[in-house]
């Protein structure tokens, strides 16, 4: 392309030189018109490869962690969110986020089939978000949300029948249960001596299933259906002891065969929980092992 638009540019100084007077000929000022094309073509094919490469940062893939959700309004059928989003982690190395940072999100779902994809409080979430159309704007905009799991969080409920430790701690344990049986009653005692044991970094919640509607209205609120322990919103951990990683999940009756957990696993999830919200050096975990 270099060399053509050299030679245009050639034939236009040759156009002009010989014609007495310095006067341009239509031959002149077609070469001029010619040579002004292929600049803007160039240019042109410039801008139009600087967009194309501007388009591919126009969207982000993240997995994180609904905080909040409001709904907005309906408009044809469609139901509008808006959703506080915090960024878990993203899909691409060079992202423009990082992990911690909380979004504003716009994320709407058909009226038909809001009731099971409407964006729960709690879940850990897939999601493609595209940036504010507006230079400075905070509102990300997506069109699906698909559910992972239940992000890392600490969300304290209403009703609970016992509530101890700080509302300051950093880990929250929340039981739903009915608490009387005996696989239960174990979990609840070893819970009790926990949280005697860790006033200040950790609190304890005991839903007692059994007890009237305060506890299922909670239940709906957090997602559960049956007997569930939570640990900073979350029921699936992996525990690593002397004989390697074990996994466990904090849902229906423990102690059993075919449990997935028993009591002394929630204990050691808490504890494992603890070293890594309260490192060696912290403060809390000072106070703690100060004489």
């Amino acid at each position: 392309m270099k060399r053509w638009v050299m030679a245009v540019i050639v034939v236009a100084g040759l156009a002009v030189a010989i014609v007495p007077g310095g006067s341009r000929t239509a031959e002149a000022k077609a070469a001029d018109a010619a040579a002004m094309y292929v600049e803007e073509t160039v240019v042109g094919t410039a801008e139009a490869k600087a967009a194309e490469a501007a388009v591919m940062y126009l969207e982000e893939m993240v997995v994180g962690t609904v905080l909040a959700s409001q709904k907005m309004y309906t408009e044809e059928e469609v139901v509008w969110y808006r959703v506080e989003l915090r960024v878990d982690r993203t899909a691409a190395e060079d992202s423009t986020l990082e992990a911690g940072q909380v979004l504003n999100v716009r994320y709407h779902v058909a009226e038909a089939l809001q009731a099971g994809l409407m964006p729960r409080v709690g879940r850990e979430v897939s999601v493609t978000l595209r940036r504010p159309a507006e230079a400075g704007g905070d509102e990300w905009t997506t069109e699906a949300m698909a559910i992972v799991g239940r992000g890392e969080m600490v969300n304290p409920g209403e009703g609970a029948v016992v509530d101890l430790g700080s509302p300051e701690a950093k880990v929250l344990v929340k039981m739903f249960a009915p608490l009387r049986p005996a696989c239960h009653q174990k979990t609840v005692e070893l819970l009790n001596d926990l949280a005697a044991r860790e006033p200040e970094r950790v609190r304890v919640q005991l839903f007692d299933m059994a007890r009237g509607p305060r506890a299922r209205r909670e239940m709906r609120r957090e997602g559960v259906n049956c007997a569930t322990v939570l640990v900073n919103n979350r029921m699936k951990f992996t525990l690593e002891g002397e004989e390697g990683a074990r996994k466990v999940v904090l849902s229906h009756m423990p102690n059993e065969e075919r449990s997935t957990y028993n009591s002394e696993d929630v204990i050691a999830v808490v504890e494992q929980e603890i070293s890594r919200l309260y490192p060696e050096g912290e403060e809390g975990a000072e106070e703690e092992s100060a004489p």
